[in-house]
């Protein structure tokens, strides 16, 4: 969640790949609450990793291949799951009050899920392939184009979410409908599928997003829950990129009390 209090404008380019739906980066929506920006970060990171991995690896290893496989499960899971949240939380809101959107996230999230489903596939089967093989090296390199479109698809999706979806959800329902919407996906979240989350999320956000994150937990977890995310963060980050967020978490701490 993030708060903009400014509207500013930029002169870029006409983009022709751009989804015709969002503006052609032209316009900063002001908005008060923001539902996808910071999952949005860790699964950009998250897919660009993956797919610099199944382009780097030795395809003649097969503990590469199956470390590969691992990941690209676990990014099927993160994926499954953050549609899940916006089916159940966001979609039937889109649908009540936005049905051409509703419409198009709906038909954006029925093409993408089986796409990613046969590239979890075709690295599940590569684990097997015999390691010499020259079709290992060649399945390869499909794997690796296969995951570049889908990234690519991918992101076109983020941004109608990011720039169209988001800025029209909250001017229809309104500033706090919007933030029982993300209370209502971040209870549903189970405390192990959080911790995951948050340990790809949290490299992936600047210490401003990381500290109004965390904020956020410190005010509505018990004390221990909160050091446990803590420590879940110091883990994560580099050194000085966990200074820097707890540093901004103290001055926010300091904002509230004084």
């Amino acid at each position: 969640m993030t708060n903009h209090t400014t509207s500013r404008t930029f002169i870029t380019a006409p983009d022709p790949l751009l989804d015709p739906l969002v503006d052609r980066g032209t316009h900063l929506p002001t908005i008060a609450v923001d539902l996808y920006r910071d999952i949005h970060k860790g699964i950009r990171a998250e897919l660009f990793a993956v797919t610099l991995e199944a382009g780097s690896i030795d395809p003649e290893q097969r503990d590469d291949r199956l470390a590969l496989a691992d990941h690209v499960s676990s990014m099927r899971q993160v994926l499954e799951s953050h549609a899940h949240h916006e089916d159940a939380f966001i979609e039937p809101q889109l649908w009540s009050h936005l049905p051409e959107l509703a419409e198009k996230i709906a038909a954006d999230h029925g093409t993408l899920e089986p796409r990613f489903a046969a590239i979890d596939e075709l690295a599940t089967q590569l684990t097997d392939a015999p390691d010499a093989a020259t079709d290992v090296r060649r399945l390869m390199l499909h794997l690796h184009h296969e995951l570049s479109g889908f990234t690519s698809a991918y992101l076109a999706h983020q941004l109608v979410e990011e720039r169209v979806v988001m800025p029209a959800l909250e001017a229809a329902i309104g500033i706090e409908a919007t933030l029982a919407i993300h209370v209502g996906i971040v209870s549903s979240i189970p405390p192990v599928e959080m911790a995951r989350s948050l340990s790809f999320m949290l490299p992936a956000m600047n210490a401003d997003d990381r500290a109004e994150l965390l904020g956020g937990i410190r005010a509505g977890a018990p004390a221990e829950a909160f050091a446990g995310v803590l420590d879940l963060a110091r883990s994560v980050l580099e050194p000085a990129d966990f200074v820097a967020t707890t540093a901004r978490l103290g001055r926010t701490a300091a904002a509230v009390t004084s």
